[in-house]
């Protein structure tokens, strides 16, 4: 069985996840349910659970503080929450997952397999990464899930991302390459202008440090510094030419 601890301040939110994991997750056992973060630090304490599912949006403290009571976190977080923002959109590519109220059984049951495939020892780095993200506000490292468990790599390492079916590929500077099984615009929310990234064609987002050249010939493309040819689709043009002179600007 796999040991997990609630924290959320709603008392109806509490009951229903716990009912639900009881009722689609067997494997899940719940062996404490708390209202707020200095009585979760407890229960953690108490029950040495291996995973806890937390809210972020909590009188007190934010989920997010409850990392700053432990010294060494030996459990896994999947968040839960009714707001959808920047600051999930960094979670959903450094902790396990997240799941957004109200609750899907679908997504719920997902995440769930997540934990159980993940690799505990990389648990550690993956909620350093976390907080590295969260307090910069800006996405500086992303997760990415590969059959043997994470690769974590430096937002700056990335020169672009290709859609392929259901995966993405990852293309990164000394011309490495990392599938991953997300489809590409699970990324785009995260890797966005904020973080110098622009999706200038449906299937590839670009670092636009990495940008060599804008060439017009042929209908226009982006050349990188590596000296791959990127596509620009006709209705990303202006935007794109509006994006690269802000940040040239900057």
């Amino acid at each position: 069985m796999i040991k997990a601890v609630i924290i959320d301040d709603e008392a109806k939110a509490r009951r229903i996840l716990e009912a639900l994991l009881q009722e689609y997750c067997p494997d899940i056992e719940v062996l404490a349910s708390s209202g707020d973060v200095p009585s979760g630090v407890l229960a953690i304490n108490k029950y040495q659970p291996d995973v806890v599912f937390l809210d972020v949006e909590m009188p007190g403290y934010t989920g997010f503080q409850l990392l700053e009571f432990f010294n060494e976190v030996n459990f896994e977080i999947i968040f839960t929450t009714a707001h959808s923002d920047y600051a999930l959109q960094a979670f959903k590519v450094s902790a396990i997952d997240y799941l957004l109220k109200p609750i899907q059984i679908s997504e719920l049951i997902k995440a769930v397999d997540k934990l159980k495939k993940l690799y505990t020892n990389t648990g550690a780095e993956r909620l350093s990464t976390l907080r590295e993200n969260f307090k910069e506000h800006a996405i500086r490292r992303v997760a990415l899930p590969v059959a043997e468990g994470l690769i974590f790599v430096a937002v700056d390492d990335i020169l672009y991302l290709e859609a392929d079916g259901s995966y993405t590929k990852f293309c990164l500077v000394g011309s490495k390459e990392i599938l991953v099984s997300k489809k590409i615009k699970e990324f785009e929310g995260a890797l966005n202008i904020q973080n110098n990234f622009f999706r200038p064609h449906r299937s590839y987002i670009v670092n636009i440090k990495a940008i060599k050249q804008y060439v017009k010939q042929d209908g226009g493309y982006i050349l990188l510094q590596n000296d791959v040819q990127i596509p620009l689709a006709r209705e990303r043009k202006d935007e794109f030419l509006q994006v690269v002179k802000e940040v040239s600007l900057g």
